[in-house]
């Protein structure tokens, strides 16, 4: 019992990291942006590394986000089978094998997502205008589908526990 309240504050600690990474990386994109826009209109001259940071930072944001929304449990389904299907318990099997096959498709992306980083190390392939090593942006897709195919797992385990009767807090419901 003790371990279980330990992960949930891992998680939860977690949690709070992702968003606040999320809200910091989303206010110094505006910040640049806006500098931007400033130079361009007040000093008529522009930075010309702003575009491509924001863009990086985008890419981040993006992928680092698919987390979060798989634990708002807001991505995008095909819902026509819970239509069809009357029982609960059959619906919840066809949640958890959606689910096993997008673990399946996130296990694929870390490990071609990592033979892409890898590439890109090994050509020491910099960025355009900021001269950054561009397997700092392509490793946003190998972490962001460990760190995804983790809460996958984790919902695996709550619908696997609803199924079988189980509560959240481990015991009979």
């Amino acid at each position: 019992m003790k371990q279980d309240g330990f992960l949930k504050k891992l998680i939860y600690g977690y949690d709070k990291l992702e968003e606040r990474v999320l809200c910091a990386s989303l206010v110094l994109t505006t910040l640049i942006i806006f500098s931007q826009v400033i130079m361009r209109s007040v000093f008529n001259s522009s930075l010309t590394w702003s575009e491509e940071l924001t863009r990086y930072i985008f890419i981040w944001q993006i992928w680092l986000g698919v987390s979060i929304a798989q634990k708002e449990k807001q991505h995008i389904r095909v819902e026509l089978l819970f239509s069809i299907v009357k029982s609960e318990k059959f619906k919840e099997v066809i949640n958890i094998i959606a689910t096993l096959i997008m673990i399946g498709f996130n296990i694929f992306l870390v490990i071609y997502g990592k033979n892409v980083v890898d590439q890109m190390i090994r050509r020491n392939t910099l960025s355009g205008a900021m001269r950054l090593p561009m397997w700092i942006v392509f490793l946003a897709l190998p972490v962001s589908s460990a760190i995804f195919c983790l809460r996958l797992i984790g919902q695996i385990v709550e619908d696997v526990k609803a199924l079988t009767g189980h509560n959240t807090e481990g015991g009979e419901s």
